[in-house]
């Protein structure tokens, strides 16, 4: 019996070894890794609502690394991450109703985001930092961070760099369900953010303690989509506007008018509605 525990003791070692030497390897990898970019003047960061409605090809010079779904905690840590190495003259950042609603509290804890943003996030990630604010999966968490480091050293762990991304198509008939998903937790209507909001300000001191121009950018939304935001939550989000104008430039269309046709989806513009947006944000900046 001795022996036998022995060896079950002995054979465990091999793997406990081998995934946890491969996750310390990692470990040195990601920390020591630099972002690298093209050193354009213009950096466009956000959720998808700039990754679709801002085209860099319209800009003299700029790159679009928004993703889907991103909330401003991971916008920020990213960009920490980002200056270490390069710093743009101007940075444009999404800036919309959606971007202050609490369902953004649910991206590190519920099953339809949490897998997607430890993934992104795990190279950069400062959850002690929000662990008070908001819940975090845990034990998602570890499984992502097992699965991203223990099975063999990456040369790569950037996975929360994004791009410009869009097409022609448009279908404007799904305003419920971005109502829902963006205001709304079983039906119950969610508030405003604290933490999406006190983000929001680290964003703003971060680029204002690098020097960097920021302008916020708020494309159009589909008026079946705008109509029913909630009052609390646009109100607020008027509110952050005017503090916001006061030393930065914000470009909010968000009540503006395009036609249908522009409308990727009831809260995306698609291709031609983008290239509307960037040129007036271009000429706005102008």
């Amino acid at each position: 019996m001795k022996r036998f525990l022995v060896k079950v003791i002995v054979f465990s070692l091999f793997p406990l070894l081998y995934f946890g030497g491969n996750m310390i390897i990692n470990y040195f990898i990601y920390n020591n890794q630099s972002v690298k970019l093209n050193n354009t003047s213009i950096l466009i960061v956000g959720d998808s609502h700039p990754q679709k409605s801002i085209n860099p090809k319209y800009f003299k010079d700029a790159q679009n690394i928004s993703q889907t779904a991103e909330p401003y905690v991971l916008t920020y840590w990213k960009l920490k991450k980002i200056f270490n190495s390069y710093i743009p003259d101007t940075l444009i950042i999404g800036f919309a109703p959606h971007n202050i609603s609490q369902f953004n509290d649910l991206k590190f804890s519920n099953d339809r985001w949490s897998s997607e943003m430890f993934r992104r996030s795990y190279p950069i990630e400062e959850f002690n930092d929000i662990s008070s604010s908001i819940d975090i999966d845990n034990n998602g968490f570890r499984k992502i961070l097992w699965k991203q480091t223990g099975f063999y050293p990456r040369k790569n762990h950037i996975n929360y760099i994004g791009n410009y991304s869009n097409s022609s198509k448009s279908n404007i008939s799904d305003w419920e369900t971005a109502i829902k998903r963006h205001y709304y937790q079983n039906d119950i209507q969610l508030g405003v953010s604290q933490l999406a909001v006190n983000y929001l300000d680290s964003i703003v001191n971060l680029a204002n303690s690098k020097k960097i121009e920021l302008i916020m950018a708020s494309p159009p939304v589909h008026e079946h989509y705008l109509g029913n935001i909630p009052i609390s939550i646009m109100q607020e989000y008027v509110n952050l506007t005017k503090k916001y104008n006061a030393s930065n430039v914000v470009f909010d269309k968000t009540r503006d008018y395009y036609p249908d046709s522009l409308y990727l989806n009831s809260d995306h513009l698609n291709e031609m509605g983008a290239k509307r947006f960037s040129v007036e944000l271009i000429e706005y900046i102008k």
